[in-house]
């Protein structure tokens, strides 16, 4: 989760579309999780309508609630982010920048890592990204992943060293 300012706005209601071109911001948030994916040896990721449209859903919910929470009884992996203005929020760099933080000795899922090794978790091949702006200015942005990564057990063998 990841928040560019400390202080949330109020709570909001009405129109979450945002006012970004949404699947030219799919292609580069794409672009750039495939770019850290490449870092640790995981094959790109590829958009996927269906989740494209579970990831929407779930970011105009939040904008809506103007609340930052993961979806309960998600089969797939989520990443959340949210902040403004837009040009301050970079979801893919906020998640990535947890890797200073992964123990690849311990390679177990950590407070404050989770995001980043769904990330680049190998057995991820699929990606939904979903972006919504609540009238307050605060931007929700979710990415879905299939199959869901954070698999105990697993880390090992799907968060590699860069």
């Amino acid at each position: 989760m990841g928040n560019s300012k400390s202080t949330p706005p109020k709570e909001t209601s009405g129109d979450v579309t945002p006012d970004v071109n949404l699947e030219q911001y799919r292609l580069q948030h794409l672009k750039d999780s495939n770019d850290c994916r490449k870092k640790h040896g995981a094959e790109p990721l590829s958009l996927d309508n269906h989740l494209n449209k579970f990831a929407q859903e779930w970011a105009e919910n939040l904008a809506k609630l103007n609340v930052m929470k993961h979806r309960l009884n998600n089969k797939y992996g989520e990443n959340i982010a949210a902040g403004y203005p837009l040009s301050n929020v970079n979801a893919v760099k906020m998640w990535y920048d947890e890797v200073q933080k992964y123990n690849y000795q311990s390679a177990t899922f950590a407070a404050g890592t989770g995001h980043f090794t769904q990330l680049v978790w190998k057995d991820s091949k699929r990606v939904g990204v979903g972006i919504a702006k609540a009238s307050s200015g605060m931007y929700f942005i979710v990415a879905n992943y299939d199959p869901a990564g954070n698999v105990m057990g697993h880390f090992a063998a799907n968060v590699a060293k860069p």
